[in-house]
């Protein structure tokens, strides 16, 4: 076996291990949450917050430990996420629980923003949109499987063992990438890079993070609390939506190799624009529900962000431009479900933030006809 096929069966085994375990820490946080700690929304939103604040500082943290290749990163952050994960049924009071989140999500975030750079080195510059989609399958299909036995096991096993297992689960995928080869000289990566020729990709991450967390928080709060969606519903939308980008997410990474990514994320846009306006006007839970299915369909196109900055990147400079693209993304993360909460509740009506969403993915639109058709001309344009 090769050392490239190896390093794919390891990096593809820590990809579905991490996403397993992830998958059954969240199908299970917010009922522990309520359960057992006895939290109210306002504890909740803030832990939420609090959560995405090392998306913020993910630049920085990867800066940190610029002398180490990519790879060990991966692993540490993994083995981060670990030992927070399993220790989050040890929480009897919230803000321990909150000292315990914020610790893995700093290994998450890191892990966030290091996989796709992974991905596209083990890519060796090939085909880096199916790379990234038939990972984000193996990851679909792990989401499925996790929320799958979680439902079937969760009446006989207890909350805390469950969380030491999804803790077990991440902590092998971490194993898993430590022994990966490592695919960058250390000493060539800088400890933070912001460049004017990345802009547009570093535009589209932020107004992605924006539409995703409006749509994110405030579209399955709206089949719940003006619907009245049961928490078996949600459930059944999580598995069929894990199913369907089983399927749809290694196709759409192909499609955007053969189309280009500005063709394909016009497209993602123009649905976009429909989902938030049926959110906004369509009274029909059955609608809703299929526009909730529709956008987590569409995820996958955002994959197109990434790979157009491959076709523009230059050399070794992959994972600095992720990780401050990570931390732009997640400016969105810590400010807009509060503005967007604060707002619904002023007003009074639940229907503002998905104007807001509209606004957003206009604006999201206009970049993206902005990327150059082919990406020899991006290429092309670093030059001059």
């Amino acid at each position: 076996m090769s050392t490239n096929q190896r390093d794919w069966r390891l990096f593809g085994a820590a990809t579905f291990c991490y996403a397993f375990g992830f998958a059954v820490y969240n199908g299970l946080f917010q009922n522990f949450f309520r359960e057992v700690l006895h939290g109210g929304p306002g504890q909740l939103g803030m832990l939420e917050s609090l959560r995405e604040v090392p998306g913020l500082l993910t630049a920085f943290t990867a800066g940190t430990l610029a002398l180490i290749a990519e790879t060990r990163i991966g692993s540490l952050a993994l083995l981060i996420s670990a030992l927070g994960i399993a220790a989050t049924g040890y929480a009897t009071a919230y803000w321990p629980l909150v000292a315990i989140t914020v610790f893995w999500s700093i290994g998450m975030h890191l892990w966030f923003s290091l996989s796709p750079a992974i991905t596209l080195a083990l890519a060796d510059g090939k085909e880096g949109g199916r790379h990234l989609g038939r990972m984000a399958g193996i990851g679909a299909v792990a989401v499925l499987v996790g929320l799958a036995v979680t439902r079937a096991v969760k009446p006989y096993v207890a909350y805390r063992d469950l969380f030491v297992a999804a803790g077990t689960l991440i902590f092998i995928a971490g194993v898993c990438a430590s022994f990966l080869s490592r695919r960058q000289r250390p000493k060539d990566r800088p400890r933070l890079l912001l460049r004017r020729e990345y802009n547009l990709f570093y535009w589209l991450t932020f107004l992605e993070g924006c539409r995703r967390q409006i749509f994110g928080t405030f579209a399955p709060f709206v089949l719940i609390v003006v619907y009245g969606a049961k928490v078996e519903t949600m459930l059944t939308l999580a598995l069929v939506n894990a199913a369907v980008s089983t399927f749809a997410a290694p196709v759409i990474g192909r499609w955007i190799d053969r189309l280009g990514e500005r063709t394909m994320l016009t497209f993602y846009y123009v649905v976009l624009i429909a989902v938030f306006a049926g959110y906004a006007i369509v009274p029909m839970v059955g609608v809703l529900y299929a526009f909730y299915m529709v956008d987590n369909l569409l995820f996958a196109f955002a994959i197109g962000i990434t790979t157009y900055l491959n076709g523009i990147i230059r050399p070794d400079e992959m994972t600095p431009t992720l990780t401050m693209g990570t931390t732009m993304n997640h400016v969105a993360a810590v400010i807009v479900p509060v503005t967007g909460g604060v707002l619904w509740k002023t007003v009074g009506d639940f229907r503002i933030p998905f104007w807001i969403g509209i606004g957003v993915v206009l604006l999201s639109l206009a970049a993206a006809r902005r990327i150059p058709v082919r990406r020899a001309a991006a290429q092309g344009i670093i030059g001059e």
